[in-house]
């Protein structure tokens, strides 16, 4: 039963990531600042919640997601660079929530995280995930100006969490909450 559930869990993750970037490409589209660099990149908050909730079957899921996105819009490169820089879409928010708990004194389950952690966890996030996709593209030659691509996914990144962030904030809101309702009856 544990293998079923963390299966479905991992294809959930995986179809989630993957539908985020095709609504990242349906809304943005050729808009690029370079190379695989968004100006707002949603899917970055869809990584941030499913690594949260999800941990490492959310990781699993966005780099199988992710690999099959990046071999569809980048065929002419190769299922090496498909299958690596899928894996550090999943690797580098998984990574980042390790970080978050070694550095930042979070519990382990993030039972009780505050907005000033969310934003100190996704600043984190966000920076952490550009550094390792801005380097791997350097090293195959499709990025000249590391520093400054660099720059810019990190806050494309931050900007897509802190946007889906936002929206799970307000759908939660409008969630009603039956202890609440009964309460004022």
């Amino acid at each position: 039963m544990k293998l079923i559930k963390k299966t479905l869990v991992i294809g959930v993750s995986a179809s989630l990531y993957y539908l985020s970037l095709l609504l990242n490409e349906w809304v943005w589209g050729d808009s690029e600042f370079s190379f695989d660099v968004n100006w707002v990149f949603f899917p970055s908050g869809i990584r941030f919640i499913l690594v949260l909730l999800a941990i490492e079957s959310g990781a699993l899921g966005i780099a199988l997601g992710g690999i099959l996105w990046v071999y569809q819009d980048h065929p002419d490169l190769g299922v090496e660079f498909a299958l690596i820089t899928g894996c550090i879409a999943g690797i580098s928010p998984l990574l980042a929530r390790h970080l978050s708990v070694i550095f930042l004194g979070l519990d382990r389950e993030f039972k009780v995280v505050s907005p000033q952690t969310l934003l100190k966890i996704s600043l984190l996030f966000a920076t952490l995930s550009a550094l390792l996709h801005q380097l791997w593209f350097y090293a195959q030659g499709l990025t000249e100006n590391l520093a400054l691509n660099f720059c810019v996914m990190a806050l494309s990144n931050w900007a897509g969490t802190l946007l889906v962030l936002m929206a799970f904030k307000l759908l939660i809101q409008r969630i009603p909450n039956p202890a609440t309702d009964r309460q004022k009856f």
